[in-house]
């Protein structure tokens, strides 16, 4: 009986960091918001030049300057129809994305003020 309780435990641990359906994929940034007017050209250039690759509950960020990045582990602290809060195991910093009705088009909350637009690749799985 204990070692039965033990297990429904671990497994409800299991569940609790389950992947998050919706990032999962490759996701190309199209623009950034929140910006000055002077940094609206360079922004999108920059977001253009991101991807974000998620699988099962590794993330990767690959931006111009780091093309390879090692995936790191994230972690779901909150999910909805719309929404998902993560942070991963490299850094405790938390990282909102939101998402329209079809899941096809992301947006990154990077901070208060600025966020990255991306639209996922037809490779994708849904």
């Amino acid at each position: 009986m204990r070692k039965l309780v033990l297990a429904l435990v671990c497994l409800g641990i299991v569940a609790c960091r389950h992947p998050a359906s919706k990032i999962e994929g490759h996701w190309q940034g199209t623009k950034v918001d929140g910006v000055l007017p002077g940094a609206q050209a360079p922004g999108d250039q920059f977001a253009q030049q991101t991807e974000i690759i998620a699988q099962g509950n590794q993330i990767a960020i690959q931006t111009p300057q780091s093309r390879n990045p090692a995936a790191a582990v994230f972690y779901v602290d909150k999910e909805d129809t719309t929404t998902l809060v993560l942070h991963t195991d490299k850094d405790n910093s938390t990282e909102t994305f939101t998402f329209n009705e079809k899941a096809d088009v992301m947006v990154w909350k990077v901070d208060a003020q600025r966020s990255i637009t991306f639209r996922k690749l037809p490779d994708s799985p849904k």
